[in-house]
């Protein structure tokens, strides 16, 4: 039987300041959710922009999956555009915040400057 690729994983960093979002809100048993919006990206996102925020439980529509210790959903109509990407942290002079990197999307043509494939948040 093939095991499923998680919607998403976390590189350590991002594991990291997660938990300690979740610690200074006192929202432990929160969920992470990540919308995907299908307009205003550029070429490096395939359209898509990305958002995150914490939930106190599912919508009727969402996929659920635990990935580590953390609780991740998503609206099943975007759980496949999403699925493999990574969230990592970054932290620059100029941007600090999460970052999805999805494998999905092909960066041709992209001329933004981001390094292709993400999104900060």
């Amino acid at each position: 039987m093939q095991k499923m690729v998680p919607i998403v994983q976390f590189t350590p960093l991002a594991k990291e300041k997660l938990s300690e979002v979740l610690k200074e809100q006192k929202e432990a048993d929160s969920y992470l959710r990540i919308d995907v919006y299908a307009s205003g990206g550029c070429a490096c996102s395939g359209g898509y922009t990305y958002g995150m925020q914490l939930a106190d439980k599912p919508r009727n529509n969402d996929l659920v999956e635990e990935i580590g210790e953390f609780k991740v959903l998503t609206d099943k109509n975007n759980a496949e555009i999403l699925r493999g990407s990574k969230i990592d942290f970054i932290d620059s002079l100029q941007r600090q915040g999460f970052k999805i990197e999805n494998p999905n999307i092909s960066a041709a043509g992209c001329g933004c400057g981001g390094g292709g494939h993400g999104q900060e948040h």
